[in-house]
Formats: C-alpha cells, structure tokens, sequence
C-alpha cells in the first residue's frame, strides 16, 4: 500500500472514531467515493499536524494549533455533509 493510501486510511479511521453515527456510512463511502481519500488523507495530515504542534506549545504556537484545529473541524463537518447528502440520495 503506497504511503498517501495509508495516510488516507489512517484518516479514515480516525473519522470513524470522531463521528460514531457515521461509521456505517464512511465504510460505504470509502469503497464506492474515491474523493473521500483525499478528503481522509488531509484530515490524517491536519490530525497528525495538531498533534504535533500540541505537543511543543511553544510560544507563539497556540495560533497555529487553533488554525489547525479548525481545519480538522472543516474536514470533519465536510465528511459529515457528505455522508448525509449520500444519505438524502439513497432514500
């Protein structure tokens, strides 16, 4: 598996574990939606740059870990959109 398939997987997981309600789905939308990669593997990125940044706090760095922290809060209210527009679709 190449490195930004497994990056995106990782972000997959870590979804999973942020929006409960929508395990079900995500697992569906992974196989059949092959933009949702792109969207896990920035989520895994932001994730794992908040992380980061949250371990150094540094002075100066509470901006950046705030920014980051929004970021991962778009990326999830976009897979969140997503899977209930998927589920508007399919009633």
């Amino acid at each position: 598996m190449d490195a930004a398939r497994e990056a995106a997987r990782r972000g997959l997981l870590k979804l999973m574990l942020r929006l409960p309600s929508f395990r079900g789905q995500l697992q569906l939308l992974w196989q059949s939606d092959t933009s949702l990669e792109a969207l896990c593997e920035a989520y895994e990125d932001a994730t794992a740059t908040l992380e980061r940044l949250m371990r150094k706090s540094g002075v100066g760095e509470e901006g950046l870990a705030d920014e980051y922290r929004s970021v991962c809060l778009e990326l999830e209210s976009d897979v969140r959109n997503r899977c209930l527009s998927r589920a508007t679709r399919s009633r």
